[in-house]
C-alpha cells in the first residue's frame, strides 16, 4: 500500500527573544529527529520548511497552502518551545486533518505550556472536528506513529469504495446490513451495491470463452501443492472449474470498476450462489485477500461473505493500519482446550489463505491450504487450512447498538491448530480455521458479542484502532 504521507511543520516565537537563533536551532532539530523517526516507521513526512519555524502569519498560510497540495494525511505540530497560538489555528481552519501537538520530553525544552496553549485555543475556536478532537504527546514519538498509522487509515477508508455483490442482509442477519448513508457521512467513500450475476455472466464467459484461464489456475494449484479433494458429490472437477471462474470474474470486475478505487467486497453467497448458481464462491474470500494467483501478483482485497458491511469496514480498517497485511475474517465459536475457553474464526468455506502460513510467502501457504468438500449449498469446495500461530493477534468488530457505533476488540495469542482440534469440530471441519487465546470468560463474552463474525490482523493494534474509532467519533469496547 502507498505510504501514509504526515505533515509536519514546528512552531517558534515571534517577537524577538533572546537566543531566539538558538530555539530555532534546536526547534529543527527536535523536528528533524522526529521526522527520521516516522520514515523509519514506514511513514512519508512531508515538511513545507526544513530550514525555518513557523512564525508569522504568511508562514503559516504557505504551510497550509502547502499541506493542501500535498494532501497529507494527517499534520503534526511541532511545540517545542512558545509560539503566537494562532498560527497554528490558521493551519488547522484551512486544513481539515488530524492533528497531533508534539513537544520533546527535554529539561531544557518547555513543550507543556505551548501545546496547553495550542490545544485551548483549537478547542475554544473549534473551527473543525478535527481541531476539537486533536491529540497531545511529549517524548512518545511511538505514539505519534500509532496515532498517524490510525488516523491514516480510516482516512484511506473514508477515499475509497466497498463493493457489495448481491446486496447485504443474508439469510435475515440484520446486523450484517446498515445505513450506507450514514456510513459515507463520516466513515466510507461510497458503497455500491451490484448483482451476483455480474460474477455468473462473467463465470459463465471465462468457463466458455476464456477456459485456458481456468486450466492456469489450476496448474498453479498443482505447482504450489494445493492439495485437491472430491467426493463425486458436491466436490466434483467441473464444480471446481466454475468457482475458479467466478473467482476470476471477481477480478475482472474490479478491473472494470478501477476508477471507483474499491478497496473491499463482500459477496452474499447464499443462496443465489450457493443454491441457485449450484457453487459456493468460497475461492472469493480465500484469495482476493491474499497476493497472488495463478495470473501473477493481486492487489490484496479485504473480503467479507453474506454481505457484512460492519465486518468489511472492520477488514478493510485493519489492512490499513497494517498497511496491506491482509485481514482475517470468520465465523466464531469457542472450544476448550487444556481447560482454557480459547476462540476460533472460521468461515463458512473461505477466509484470507494467507493464514495458512503467515508472512511465509504464496508457495507456502497454498501447499498448506486445501480444497475439500463443502458442507452447506447444492455444491462447492471449501477452501481450508489448519492456521499456524504466529504470536500476537488483534481481533475486532465494528458493531451498532441501539443506533450507537462501537468498535469491540480483545488482543490475544495465535495458537497452532492441528487435527486434533479439527476433529473436533465437526461442522465445518473443511473450513479454514484460526484459534486464539484471549483469556475471555465465556459468559462475558456471550452477553457482550456484537455479531458472529469478527476480523483480526497480526500484532496488537489496539493503539492504531483506537485512534481511528475516536477520529470517527466511534467509542471502542474491550471484549
Amino acid at each position: 500500500m502507498e505510504k501514509t504521507r504526515v505533515g509536519l511543520v514546528s512552531f517558534t516565537d515571534p517577537r524577538a527573544v533572546k537566543g531566539i537563533g538558538r530555539i530555532n536551532k534546536e526547534n529543527l532539530r527536535y523536528q528533524n529527529e522526529l521526522s527520521i523517526f516516522l520514515k523509519n516507521a514506514g511513514f512519508e513526512c512531508f515538511e513545507p520548511f526544513k530550514d525555518k519555524c513557523v512564525n508569522s502569519r504568511s508562514l503559516s498560510d504557505k504551510a497550509a497552502a502547502e499541506f493542501l497540495a500535498a494532501d497529507v494525511a494527517a499534520m503534526v505540530f511541532g511545540c517545542w518551545k512558545w509560539t503566537d497560538p494562532m498560527l497554528a489555528v490558521g493551519i488547522a481552519r484551512k486544513v481539515d486533518r488530524p492533528i497531533m501537538l508534539a513537544g520533546a520530553d527535554d529539561e531544557e525544552s518547555t513543550p507543556l505550556g505551548c501545546i496547553a496553549a495550542i490545544g485551548a485555543a483549537l478547542w475554544e475556536i473549534a473551527p473543525n472536528s478535527n481541531a476539537l478532537n486533536h491529540n497531545r504527546v511529549i517524548g512518545d514519538y511511538e505514539r505519534i506513529a500509532k496515532w498517524a498509522a490510525g488516523v491514516g487509515a480510516l482516512g484511506k477508508l473514508k477515499e475509497s469504495s466497498l463493493l457489495l455483490w448481491g446486496g447485504s442482509y443474508c439469510l435475515k442477519m440484520s446486523h450484517l446490513e446498515d445505513d450506507s448513508s450514514k456510513l459515507k457521512s463520516f466513515l466510507v467513500g461510497d458503497i455500491l451495491i451490484e448483482d451476483e450475476y455480474f460474477l455468473v455472466d462473467g463465470a459463465e464467459r471465462i468457463l466458455n470463452k476464456q477456459h485456458a484461464r481456468i486450466r492456469k489456475f489450476l496448474k498453479w494449484l498443482k505447482q504450489n501443492k494445493t492439495e485437491t479433494t472430491f467426493d463425486g458429490g458436491r466436490a466434483r472437477p467441473e464444480v471446481l472449474e466454475r468457482q475458479i471462474a467466478l473467482y476470476l470474474a471477481a477480478r475482472d470486475r474490479l478491473d472494470d470498476l478501477k476508477e471507483e478505487h474499491i478497496s473491499g467486497v463482500s459477496v452474499r453467497c447464499q443462496p443465489a450462489l450457493s443454491e441457485r448458481y449450484g457453487v459456493t464462491g468460497c475461492i472469493i474470500p480465500s484469495l482476493m485477500p491474499f497476493g497472488e494467483d495463478s495470473e501473477g501478483m493481486r492487489t490484496v482485497v479485504p473480503a467479507t461473505c453474506e454481505g457484512d458491511i460492519k465486518g468489511l469496514i472492520t477488514s478493510v480498517l485493519l489492512q490499513n493500519i497494517k498497511r496491506g497485511t491482509p485481514p482475517g475474517f470468520g465465523d466464531i465459536r469457542h472450544l476448550n482446550v487444556d481447560d482454557k475457553m480459547m476462540l476460533i474464526v472460521s468461515n463458512c468455506g473461505g477466509a484470507s489463505a494467507y493464514y495458512a502460513a503467515p508472512g511465509a510467502g504464496t508457495a507456502a501457504a497454498m501447499s498448506k491450504t486445501y480444497f475439500r468438500p463443502q458442507c452447506q449449498g447444492a455444491a462447492g469446495c471449501a477452501v481450508g487450512y489448519m492456521g499456524p500461530s504466529f504470536g500476537k493477534a488483534t481481533l475486532a468488530r465494528l458493531m451498532r447498538k441501539n443506533g450507537e457505533y462501537k468498535m469491540q476488540y480483545a488482543v490475544g495469542t495465535s495458537v497452532d491448530v492441528d487435527e486434533l482440534i479439527i476433529r473436533r469440530l465437526g461442522w465445518g471441519d473443511t473450513w479454514p480455521v484460526s484459534l486464539f487465546d484471549i483469556d475471555l470468560n465465556l459468559a462475558d463474552f456471550t452477553s457482550s458479542m456484537g455479531s458472529n463474525h469478527y476480523s483480526f490482523v497480526p500484532g496488537d493494534v489496539s493503539a492504531e484502532l483506537g485512534y481511528a474509532c475516536a477520529a470517527a467519533g466511534i467509542r471502542m469496547e474491550k471484549i
